[in-house]
């Protein structure tokens, strides 16, 4: 039987970012018409991942987190949901791969970083080591591509004051999925100090990315 793909992303109340996401979801599900692919959300928005799992007891399912670093979501959230639900498995989240670094190189260059100053991935940071690592890994990974330095810019912060401290102009690669609260403030602290990236959004590095992470997870269940 062909098990499920179920996606879980982070969810916003920004209508242009719940958009985004479906888009996102809808491109991935072309890729592969004979797999069922379904969409879930962790926070704000429904159907939320014990709905779905709550739906989907028949049948087996992968569930993917699109999501870029391994915050309380990854750790704490989904493992608490999916614990005891036989027929579930988890697949590891996006960030950072190189896939991911090939998105924001791509959404990075119409932004203009060879012109720039300096070069920022902004990230939404954690407390939490792992996350901290994988944002500052993807920053690294960023860097190597790009052939300089990447300095992380915290969302979770005072973006202006963080911005202020860079060498301007700068270019900032928005180390987000879709658009939302964190897109738009960080749109608005921009205020001339340089050029900022869209989220990564559909692309396809994005999507073969996805279904690697779950023939893998499928791979690891034998």
């Amino acid at each position: 039987m062909t098990a499920t793909l179920l996606l879980a992303a982070h969810g916003t109340k920004s209508e242009e970012g719940t958009a985004t996401t479906r888009a996102l979801v809808d491109t991935i599900a072309a890729h592969r018409p004979s797999v069922p692919v379904e969409l879930c959300f962790l926070d704000v928005a429904s159907p939320s991942l014990a709905e779905a799992l709550d739906r989907l007891t028949s049948v087996e399912v992968v569930v993917v987190p699109l999501l870029l670093s391994g915050g309380y979501h990854v750790q704490t959230d989904i493992p608490q949901i999916v614990r005891g639900r036989s027929g579930v498995r988890v697949a590891a989240h996006l960030g950072p791969d190189p896939a991911v670094v090939t998105a924001l190189t791509d959404r990075l260059a119409p932004a203009g970083a060879n012109g720039a100053a300096s070069v920022a991935l902004a990230a939404v940071t954690s407390s939490r080591p792992q996350a901290q690592q994988d944002v500052e890994r993807a920053a690294a990974l960023l860097g190597e591509r790009l052939g300089r330095p990447v300095s992380v810019l915290s969302l979770a912060g005072d973006v202006a004051a963080e911005l202020s401290a860079l060498t301007l102009p700068v270019a900032v690669s928005a180390y987000l999925l879709a658009p939302g609260d964190f897109l738009t403030s960080l749109r608005a602290a921009m205020d001339g100090r340089g050029t900022l990236a869209d989220p990564i959004g559909v692309h396809p590095a994005l999507v073969d990315l996805v279904w690697a992470r779950y023939d893998a997870a499928r791979l690891s269940a034998g």
